[in-house]
Parts: C-alpha cells; sequence; structure tokens
C-alpha cells in the first residue's frame, strides 16, 4: 500500500501514530475510526474525507515532531449515528478500540479491530429499514464452452438468507436488479466490467474489487465446505452450482475477514431456481410500480403499499420479496391461496393470528446480532418473548384445514428450555445499554447475587464506619465520601485538624479541609470496588454465555422466524382480499387468460368513493392472442394495461385479485414497455432506450409470456414509428405467440385485425358534447379514429388563443388546407398532406400516380410512403 500524501514514516511518528499505521496498512481501503480517549478519531485522508462527508471540524496535531497530521473525530458514545451517516454514503468503516483498561496500560493502550461496517454489511438499526432486506452480493464470471457465464451470490447477513444462482452473461443485469445489493464484490481480475457493473445498479451501491486468488474454485469449495462443516454441499441442493459456488466462497472469504469468524448463525445456502420463479426486469418493476412509486421512487403509490398489511418486519421483508419473485408452479400458487381463502373465510382466527405476530420480535434480525455479540440486553429479552408466543401461534392453527396452515403448525420449533432460560434470566426493565449492568434477574446467579448484596449495602457500611469515627475522634463534622479519582477517604475541616489521631493517613490537602484513609476504610475500599467490578464482569460473562446459548438453535429460530414470516403474508392477504372485495383467481396451465370486471389495485384506492374506478374485462385465448388498444391520453389505455399486469402478478404472488373473476393461465415473464427517457450517462437516447427495451421483449419473451407494449415507435418520425411497431407486432404474432396488450396512438395499426385471425382492435371510449370530451375509461371492441389531443391539451390549460389555433390548423388539415398568416395578408394555402413544399409538389405528384394504392398490402405501403419522404426531402414531409 502507497502512503497517503503528507504521511510519515513510522520511525518518524509517535508511538500511538506507529499503532494507527500498522492499522491502517491491513485495511487501507476502510476509514480506520481509532479509539483515543472519549473520542474516535480519523487522520490523514481519512481525516478530511471524515470532516467533508459529516460536515466536522479538520483540525491539525503534533505527530511528535515539526510536522503535523489532519485529523477529525466525534464523541464515542454518537459512534452509530456518525458511522451510518458514513456508511449511507457508500464508505467502508473499521473501527478500531481500546481493548485494555488505560489506567492499567504499560505504555501504549492495546487496540484491536472490533467492528467492520460496509453498505452490505451492518447490523444497525440507524443503517437498517426492517421493512427491506440488506444484501452483499458477490459476482463471478467464467465459461463453459464458448459461452461466458456468470455467478451470483447474495446474503443479507442479518436475516443469514444466502442464496446462489447461475446466469447466462447477459441475465446478470435482470438478477441484480432483482436482489438490488447494497454492495457488490467484484474480483480485480473483471475490473473491466466494474463500470457495467454500476450502469446496472442506482449510484449508490458501492462495487468493491476483491483480490483475484479469492475467486479460484478450489478456494471457494474449501471455504464453503469449512464454514458448513460437510464433505460436499449435497444437503443444500448446491451441489451441482457452477460459478455462482465461486461467488459463495467469496462472500464467506470476505465476511470472514470482516466479522472475525462470527458466523456461526449462517446455516443454510439455497439455490434461486429459475424453474420456480419468474423473473421481473427492472422496467417491469418500474412500470407496473411493484415495490415504488415511478414518480417519487418511495413506498407511497405502490402496489406493495396497498397490500402490506403485515404485522412483523419478517413478513414485511417476505411480501417484499414474493411480490419481486412471482411464482411459476400451478400448485405452489394454489397452495397459498388455500391458506389465504380459510383466513378470510376464519376472520375470529385471522384477528387473533394478527395480534399475537404483532407482539413477535424481528427474530430473524435480532439472531445475527446476537449470535456476533452486537445485541443489548433487551433485544435478547425480546427474543425471548417472541418464542414465547409460538405455542399460541401453533395452537390457533391447530385446527386449520389448508395445507400449508397445517404444515406450519406442525414444523414450527417451540424450544421452551431457551425461552425459558432468558425469561429467567433478562430483567425486564433492562435497558438498551450494558454500561450501567444490572440487566441479570436478581436470583438467576448466586454468585452475582453475593456480589451485589455486597455492594447495595455500601451505603450502609459508609455510615456505620462514619458513625464510629465520629465517636473515637470526637469531630461531629467527619463525613466518609467517595470520588472517582481518590476513591473513599475521611473528609475533616481544618478547624478539627487538631483531634485528628496518629493511624489516619492523609491523601490530600484542600484550603479548608484534610482528606484521609485508614486501614478499615481502605480494606472496605478494596472489597467494594473489586465487587463491583466482579459484578460488571460476572454480568457480561453471563449475557455472553445466554446469546452463545442462542446461537447454538440458530437454525431452529431461523425456520420459525421463516413460518412466522409466511404466516403473516397469508394474513395480510386476507385482510386485503377481505377490506377491497378481491376474488380469488383459478390458475390454470393453459396460456389463456379471462379477467371479468378487473380493476387497478392502486388506483381503485387513490380514486376512492366519490370518483370509482372503471372495471374492465380482458381476455386471451385462441382465437385472441393479440389486444390493439386505440384511443386518446387519459382514456384509461395504460392504466388497463397495468392492471392486466398486476392482477397476473399478483394472482401468482398468491393473493386473491381486484376483479369479480379471474381465470389465469401460468405466465413465465411479465414484460413491459412504457415511455422512455434519455439514459445521459451511457450515452443513449430516448428512442434508443425505448428500442433497447423493445428489442429485450422481442429476445426473451415466450408463448406463456405476457407483454404489455404502450406505445412504440414514438421517439421517431411517424412513418419509422409506424412501420416498426407493425413490424413488431406481426412478430410477436407469428413468432412469439406472447398474450399481448398494444396501447397505441397510430389507429392506422387497426388494420393489423384484418390480416391476422388473433389480433382484435378494442378502443378507450369517450362520448363528445357541444363543448368538452369526456373520458369514459372503458375498454371495447372497435378501433379508436381519434385521439383527443387537442381536448387533452385544452384541459393542461393551454392558452386559448393556442387551441383556436390548433384546431383551425388541423380542420385545415384534415381539408387539405391551411390559412398561414403573413404580413400582407393572410390567404388559403392548398397543403399537401405529404408536403407543404410547393416546389416539390410535382414530383410527388408524379410518384403517386405510379402507386397503385389498391393493391398495396400495409406494410408495402408503409414503405412507399417513405420513399415519398424521402424524395420530398426527409424530415420536412
Amino acid at each position: 500500500m502507497g502512503r497517503q500524501p503528507g504521511r510519515k514514516k513510522k520511525t518518524d511518528s509517535t508511538p500511538m501514530m506507529r499503532q494507527y499505521l500498522e492499522v491502517k496498512e491491513r485495511y487501507p481501503d476502510f476509514l480506520l475510526l481509532f479509539r483515543v480517549g472519549d473520542f474516535y478519531e480519523s487522520f490523514y485522508d481519512d481525516a478530511r474525507k471524515v470532516s467533508e462527508a459529516l460536515s466536522i471540524v479538520l483540525t491539525k496535531r503534533s505527530n511528535g515532531g515539526a510536522s503535523e497530521i489532519a485529523m477529525a473525530g466525534f464523541p464515542h458514545h454518537a459512534c452509530d449515528t456518525y458511522i451510518a451517516k458514513l456508511v449511507r454514503k457508500g464508505f467502508k468503516v473499521a473501527v478500531c478500540d481500546q481493548v485494555e483498561d488505560p489506567s492499567q496500560a504499560k505504555g501504549i493502550v492495546k487496540r484491536e479491530i472490533t467492528d467492520i461496517i460496509t453498505p452490505g454489511i451492518t447490523y444497525s438499526d440507524k443503517i437498517l429499514d426492517d421493512r427491506h432486506n440488506n444484501y452483499l452480493c458477490a459476482v463471478a464470471f467464467g465459461r463453459q464452452g464458448r459461452r461466458r457465464v456468470a455467478g451470483l451470490a447474495f446474503i443479507d447477513v442479518t436475516t443469514a438468507e444466502f442464496r446462489v444462482a447461475d446466469v447466462e452473461a447477459g441475465g446478470v443485469r435482470d438478477m441484480l436488479q432483482s436482489v438490488q445489493p447494497s454492495e457488490v464484490l467484484l474480483s480485480t481480475r473483471d475490473r473491466e466490467f466494474r463500470d457495467e457493473i454500476c450502469n446496472m445498479l442506482p449510484g449508490d451501491v458501492l462495487v468493491s474489487l476483491q483480490d483475484e486468488w479469492m475467486f479460484s474454485e478450489e478456494h471457494a469449495d474449501k471455504v464453503l465446505d469449512r464454514h458448513f462443516r460437510t464433505h460436499s454441499l449435497k444437503g443444500f441442493g448446491i451441489e451441482h452450482a457452477g460459478v455462482s459456488r465461486i461467488a459463495a466462497g467469496v462472500i464467506l472469504q470476505y465476511l470472514n475477514e470482516t466479522q472475525q469468524s462470527k458466523l456461526q448463525y449462517i446455516t443454510r445456502i439455497g439455490m434461486v431456481d429459475s424453474s420456480e420463479y419468474m423473473t421481473l426486469d427492472l422496467q417491469t418493476k418500474r412500470n407496473l410500480e411493484i415495490i415504488s412509486s415511478m414518480q417519487d421512487g418511495s413506498i407511497n403509490g405502490s402496489l406493495l403499499q396497498v397490500i402490506d398489511r403485515t404485522r412483523s418486519p419478517m413478513g414485511a421483508r417476505l411480501l417484499r420479496r414474493w411480490l419481486l419473485h412471482p411464482l411459476k408452479r400451478a400448485d405452489a400458487i394454489e397452495a397459498r391461496l388455500e391458506a389465504v381463502g380459510e383466513l378470510l373465510q376464519q376472520g375470529v382466527l385471522r384477528q387473533r393470528l394478527a395480534d399475537v405476530l404483532g407482539t413477535i420480535h424481528d427474530i430473524e434480525r435480532a439472531l445475527s446480532r446476537i449470535a456476533t455479540l452486537r445485541s443489548m440486553p433487551r433485544e435478547v429479552r425480546l427474543l425471548g418473548q417472541a418464542l414465547q408466543q409460538l405455542p399460541v401461534v401453533q395452537e390457533l392453527l391447530r385446527e386449520c384445514v389448508a395445507p400449508k396452515l397445517r404444515k406450519l403448525s406442525g414444523s414450527l420449533h417451540l424450544l421452551p428450555e431457551l425461552a425459558g432460560r432468558i425469561g429467567d434470566a433478562i430483567d425486564p426493565e433492562a435497558g438498551s445499554t450494558m454500561r450501567d449492568g444490572g440487566y441479570i434477574r436478581q436470583g438467576y446467579h448466586e454468585e452475582l447475587d453475593r456480589l451485589r448484596a455486597l455492594s447495595s449495602t455500601a451505603r450502609e457500611r459508609l455510615l456505620e464506619i462514619q458513625q464510629n469515627e465520629r465517636t473515637k475522634t470526637g469531630i461531629s463534622t467527619l463525613k466518609v465520601q467517595y470520588n472517582k479519582v481518590f476513591g473513599y477517604y475521611i473528609e475533616v475541616s481544618r478547624a478539627n485538624s487538631s483531634k485528628v489521631p496518629e493511624y489516619y493517613e492523609k491523601k490530600q490537602t484542600l484550603v479548608n479541609a484534610e482528606r484521609y484513609t485508614i486501614p478499615e476504610l481502605k480494606e472496605y475500599e478494596s472489597a467494594i470496588l473489586t465487587a463491583e467490578e466482579k459484578s460488571m464482569l460476572l454480568e457480561q460473562q453471563l449475557l455472553r454465555e445466554l446469546c452463545q446459548a442462542v446461537a447454538a438453535e440458530a437454525k431452529l429460530i431461523q425456520e420459525n422466524a421463516e413460518m412466522v414470516a409466511e404466516l403473516d403474508c397469508f394474513c395480510s392477504f386476507a385482510v386485503v382480499a377481505e377490506e377491497y372485495e378481491y376474488c380469488c383467481p383459478e390458475i390454470h396451465d393453459h396460456t389463456g387468460m379471462t379477467i371479468v370486471n378487473g380493476r387497478h389495485p392502486v388506483l381503485e384506492r387513490i380514486l376512492g368513493v366519490d370518483e370509482p374506478y372503471v372495471a374492465n374485462d380482458c381476455t386471451f385465448d385462441d382465437e385472441q392472442r393479440m389486444m390493439i388498444v386505440t384511443g386518446p391520453n387519459m382514456a384509461g389505455k395504460s392504466s388497463y394495461l397495468r392492471q392486466v399486469g398486476l392482477i397476473a402478478l399478483l394472482a401468482q404472488v398468491g393473493s386473491f385479485v381486484p376483479a369479480d373473476r379471474a381465470e389465469i393461465g401460468l405466465v413465465d415473464r411479465i414484460f413491459t414497455r412504457v415511455g422512455a427517457s434519455d439514459n445521459l450517462a451511457s450515452g443513449e437516447s430516448t428512442f434508443l432506450v425505448e428500442m433497447n427495451e423493445a428489442a429485450s421483449i422481442l429476445n426473451n419473451a415466450s408463448s406463456r409470456s405476457l407483454i404489455l407494449l404502450d406505445e412504440v415507435g414514438r421517439g421517431t418520425s411517424t412513418y419509422d414509428g409506424m412501420s416498426i411497431a407493425w413490424a413488431m407486432s406481426e412478430y410477436i404474432y407469428r413468432d412469439i405467440g406472447a398474450r399481448t396488450l398494444f396501447a397505441t396512438h397510430y389507429h392506422e395499426l387497426a388494420e393489423l385485425e384484418e390480416h391476422f385471425g388473433g389480433i382484435r382492435n378494442y378502443n378507450a371510449t369517450v362520448t363528445e358534447t357541444a363543448d368538452k370530451v369526456v373520458f369514459l375509461r372503458r375498454i371495447v371492441r372497435g378501433a379508436s379514429d381519434n385521439s383527443y389531443g387537442i381536448e387533452v391539451a385544452r384541459m393542461a390549460g393551454m392558452p386559448g388563443e393556442v387551441i383556436t389555433r390548433a384546431r383551425e390548423i388541423l380542420a385545415g388539415m384534415e381539408g387539405r388546407e391551411v390559412e398561414l398568416p403573413s404580413r400582407q395578408a393572410s390567404s388559403p394555402v392548398q397543403v399537401s398532406q405529404i408536403s407543404l413544399f410547393e416546389e416539390e409538389e410535382h414530383k410527388l405528384k408524379r410518384a403517386l400516380e405510379r402507386i397503385d394504392i389498391d393493391r398495396l398490402r400495409p406494410v408495402d405501403a408503409l414503405l412507399e410512403l417513405q420513399k415519398l419522404k424521402d424524395l420530398a426531402g426527409g424530415e420536412r414531409a
């Protein structure tokens, strides 16, 4: 590691700074927080980064000579707040603590790294959102023959969820966007992919380069076998995993280096099975607003906000994962639906379960902090209370019929001995810190009770010594007192100093008093201070033993947490189904779909009772595979597309759906293409982004997919865009066969119905009055012939003269005549719909005379129109 600018050599530094530099060499990529007294200090370049990130003062100090070094620090008692800010800004932090009492140190106080915090490795409530998972991910690349492949592993250290996935190299983007990691580990050998990986993720995700040796297959297998204490990984179902095993080994190696081997609570690892779960790309998650709104990225206005009625953090995190990974197997979906259906019917049972679930602490994250000795006594007690609620849950589920609920009831691990031990050990009044002790219950440990008794009688014993000495000396104002510097002492005023006995040993002289000690007080002082120290150490030991007992049951506790979370999700679905009048979808293995009076789950909640949502049907079968939906803006086309996608997604998640009836043929993927914006960072225009998304759909969709297209080709000239939209529609219908909803303003696409038997036209209806247009938001059979764009402009508040002029121009264009203003006078000008340039009009007329329009197929007509456009001067046409 090269020296940081301005840094002195170790031999030129003070002993403490030499100690700092030695630690810093071992953690060069981390901000090192170095405990000095009551502060955590940072030095050199770290200090400058800390000062800027936290907006705290950058100071200087002497380094044992004429030179000075930059430093910035903050009080140790506020470290959680400051560290949280640093990690949120993408820094990795190493905490170096004093591990011996400075008063007992001989020379420099011993210091060691006691904690490592990175965006992907944190247990802090100040950083984590208890309703979101926080993933650390590793990506490894390899080859299978000529194919470039990738392996991913991801772990949430706070819940011990650990999974791997093998994908084609091109599938890394979808997987990363599905996992949404906070930190990604990449080999230095693959540093050229760093920017590519960064572009796949939000800007605040940290991508860390790791040494190449960590990415060898041999090393990964050793790390995995050593951690799971097995000779093979068959028991976890990943024995056939490819490059992803390397990624898993990298994660464990990284955790071992940063967590000092406190990883015994990570007991399982599993494969992500693409045959079991639907993959949702970033565009689909964004366009359907599954977990966040497109407006501001928050949960407000999302599907998650509407259906999340979970009562525990574990349930909230699982529901989020379910929404992002819908099921693809009918039996698994139906098992969930049966559980939801029974809880919907059993309202009293559901309410009692919800009440109990609301009292259960976050078992998963409590376990991780307890197992890594980061937990406070209060959290251990809350875990014990959660374990005590499991028999109640089991009893409530005992009479259930749904297989899922019966399985949950029979699979819970009650752990009564551990729950009882925690209840006996931790005082109910235990606070959130361990600084003052007192968190172990009276009666739990005999020696602790004896030491406490000695400490608790201190005041009485001091008063007894004080009274005895007043009687012996005749000094009525004599006091026995204590402070941290001098310990216990006897204070006598100067006026009474002549009465002080010879066996009094002077400790301190004050202006108006003298302080002394006596053998009896020395003996008591030693006993009481020793008792207090021993009491504190014994409490820490007892808590550590209790935490180790909890960690020993990590696997069973994690399984309990998973079952509680699953039950919480079922209750949430049942509550939503009852409140919003959802129906139970029928799941089938065919490629059809029937939705009767379907509603958009989010919009109907936003509109409320004052403006009830207009329900619509949707049908896909052998005779109808594609629906071309035309109509004006604001008429409900986009909402209709999204509601069909959300109903299909909810059904395959295992939830009831907003419809009178729904029959869903299993969907393998949902694709959406809705709107677009420039990707300036990658040099991509709006149209290129649109075409990238469209190409991805055409290359990845299958006959079992659901495709939702809301405008295609609007980012280029009319004829270019129309040609692309037409060709895409043909390709999807003939070559893919996917169920497709295509909302468009290209009314010309209505002609597709005449050429393809499985394509049908629909339109979003409006009604016109004398002075305005009313959008009915009803999707009906047939094509629309008007976009009502000027009416929408009027509703948006466009100046009246602009609206009036636009209507004049539209009327003129439809009649091939537009009145153009001039300085001299206004006179009508005959305008061709193809060209406004008179000098080229004769060329176009001759070209038109050669075209037999009646015999042209629509696609050929579009090509001829393109030629005419080129003849007329490109974009001027």
